[in-house]
């Protein structure tokens, strides 16, 4: 049975630059997200409706922009990943072993 050899595709650098930054915006978002966690979570107890008013207001605005971040942050990382699908392949060892003995 001969075993055939793939064409492994070429990653550049650039692609991991864009890869590392990508998953650093996404990371950015870890601390305000665990303050909205904590805000939404059930408290026991009295409730001031003055403050929960003015807490939703504020955590509104940081989800929306959250929300118009992340939508743009997971557009940007589709097209990272179809860039390295479509990336141009290199061929290995095995391949050019081939090619010279034929």
């Amino acid at each position: 049975m001969d075993k055939q050899g793939q064409n492994l595709k070429a990653v550049t650098y650039q692609d991991i630059i864009e890869l590392r930054d990508f998953m650093e915006k996404m990371a950015s978002w870890q601390e305000p997200l665990a303050i909205l966690d904590h805000f939404f979570q059930f408290r026991s107890g009295p409730i001031n409706k003055k403050r929960i008013v003015k807490e939703y207001y504020a955590r509104a605005q940081m989800f929306h922009a959250f929300y118009e971040d992340y939508n743009r942050l997971i557009e940007l990382g589709d097209e990272l990943v179809m860039e390295m699908v479509r990336a141009e392949k290199v061929e290995t060892e095995f391949e050019i072993r081939k090619l010279d003995l034929e």
